[in-house]
């Protein structure tokens, strides 16, 4: 994306806005020629301003730079695995799954959601797979959703199967429909039940997360990676916690669309993994001077400032440390049953997918199951 490019269109929109106001209140102000222009075409003129800007600036916004489309257009294809003999601990039994092996594009659950699913190349039916599944952003579809995250080729060489499903407008029962996928691909191809990674981003990320702890979806998961997810604080607070749960969490500062929700989310995961975090104890609150108000509500501003303050964009998180090798991430310690949990902050817009295929890949690799 070319940023002044980007600025341009938005200098058009506003100036869109300028020429209106000074065209109905300061007409005077305005000569072409030697001429004033009538109301109609400063009107006309505004519009096709506003217009310009906003198309220009929308198609700019939403292009994804080159190298990031030319590692899109090698990253739908598959890989040979190398398989593991830790892989092949679990197994099926030859025959006992009719899933094929490359690409299967049109699968679909008994609510009519259709989804992707990728194997290996060299795809061994007795050996069972972790499954990595992703789920598309809003207005998206499957083949929509792999080409925007590219995850197939590296996915594949890692000897996962992965699985792209369509998008379905968010609600607590398009959650629970998008999460019986991993159970329908287990019913086809040979998967490890105990090692279903979910991922996504935006919507796709929001699904990805909220299975991690609804009631009859928690137990799905081993691990998350939700990218850009639309959850804040507020959004959790009445959640009950679930068991430790290893997140990667990944959230850009310039996320227009819901600012600063990464850091809020990953906060409400750190404290139900139990890692080490910050408290904010009534304690440590300062009293109002005389002739303010005295009451809860001044204490609690308080600590909602403080809060705001600590999880400000760009700076780290309390209590997290660098992740070593992986630049931009961030790991809470001291987590229960030493589960990893980490929020990784990009700078790219909203629909931006980050990027860290490999990242996301190698920490879900890393996951230990019982």
């Amino acid at each position: 994306m070319s940023t002044l490019l980007l600025y341009f269109f938005r200098l058009m929109i506003v100036s869109s806005v300028v020429v209106l106001f000074v065209g109905l209140f300061k007409p005077e102000w305005l000569r072409f020629r030697g001429k004033q222009p009538d109301p109609i075409v400063t009107t006309v003129l505004a519009i096709a301003l506003f217009m310009a800007g906003f198309t220009g600036a929308g198609k700019t916004y939403y292009t994804v730079d080159n190298h990031v489309a030319e590692a899109a257009k090698d990253g739908v294809n598959l890989s040979e695995a190398i398989y593991s003999n830790d892989m092949s601990a679990t197994s099926c039994q030859p025959g006992s799954k009719p899933g094929k092996s490359g690409s299967s594009d049109d699968e679909k659950t008994d609510d009519g959601i259709l989804f992707a699913v990728r194997t290996p190349s060299n795809y061994n039916d007795t050996i069972a797979h972790p499954l990595l599944m992703v789920y598309a952003p809003a207005g998206r579809d499957r083949s929509e959703a792999e080409e925007q995250t590219y995850l197939t080729k590296g996915a594949t060489a890692a000897g996962f199967i992965i699985a792209y499903a369509d998008h379905r407008p968010l609600s607590p029962e398009s959650v629970v429909q998008l999460a019986e996928i991993p159970k329908m691909i287990g019913e086809k191809w040979c998967i490890d039940k105990k090692r279903i990674f979910l991922t996504g981003h935006s919507d796709g990320g929001t699904v990805a997360m909220g299975t991690a702890f609804f009631n009859g979806t928690k137990h799905i998961p081993a691990a998350i990676a939700p990218s850009a997810v639309g959850m804040r604080d507020e959004d959790l607070a009445d959640r009950n916690c679930v068991k430790p749960t290893p997140v990667m969490l990944m959230h850009s500062s310039r996320d227009k669309l819901f600012p600063n929700f990464g850091k809020e989310a990953i906060e409400w995961w750190a404290k139900c993994n139990k890692c080490n975090t910050k408290t904010y104890k009534a304690s440590d609150r300062t009293a109002p001077t005389s002739g303010k108000n005295w009451g809860w509500e001044s204490y609690y501003k308080q600590e909602l400032e403080q809060k705001a303050q600590d999880l400000k964009p760009g700076q780290p998180l309390p209590f997290t440390t660098p992740v070593p090798g992986v630049e931009g991430c961030m790991a809470y310690s001291g987590c229960k049953n030493g589960v990893q949990t980490w929020y990784c902050e990009g700078f790219g817009p909203h629909p931006e997918w980050p990027g860290r295929n490999k990242d996301i890949i190698d920490f879900f690799k890393a996951v230990k199951t019982n």
